[in-house]
């Protein structure tokens, strides 16, 4: 009987271990977020499309730590792009990212972030967007 408990509790221990092995695998690298981020992609639902950068640069966000993001958007190549400068908070137990730009602010989910990588999921107009970005111009 004491075999029969002891077998138990190691398989009990074990799978408790095996959790929070996993939750650590889902768990984001909030380190990489400060650098400069080009659009990508955009994903509502199964749907995904390219996103097109003008010919003469690129738009991008760019997180400065502690908090600040900069924005910067080409309209019809004008001679300088547009920009925006804001603040981001990050709330690293749920992977939540909050930017304020002017006088919107947007939560987001992050979804996926490495070196190269980002993907962050909001909702607009009660549906799940996916914003893609990625450090290479």
């Amino acid at each position: 009987m004491k075999k029969i408990f002891g077998l138990l509790l190691t398989l009990a221990c074990l799978a408790g271990c095996s959790s929070d092995d996993n939750a650590k695998k889902d768990a984001v690298s909030l380190d990489q977020l400060a650098k400069r981020w080009y659009y990508k992609a955009t994903k509502i639902g199964n749907s995904s499309s390219d996103y097109v950068h003008q010919p003469c640069g690129k738009d991008y966000l760019e997180f400065v730590a502690p908090n600040t993001v900069k924005e910067l958007h080409w309209t019809d190549c004008q001679q300088d792009p547009e920009t925006e400068t804001g603040t981001y908070t990050v709330n690293a137990e749920i992977n939540q990212l909050t930017t304020t730009l002017g006088t919107e602010t947007v939560t987001y989910i992050i979804k996926k972030l490495n070196s190269k990588e980002l993907e962050a999921e909001t909702s607009i107009a009660n549906a799940k967007v996916t914003f893609v970005f990625t450090s290479v111009p």
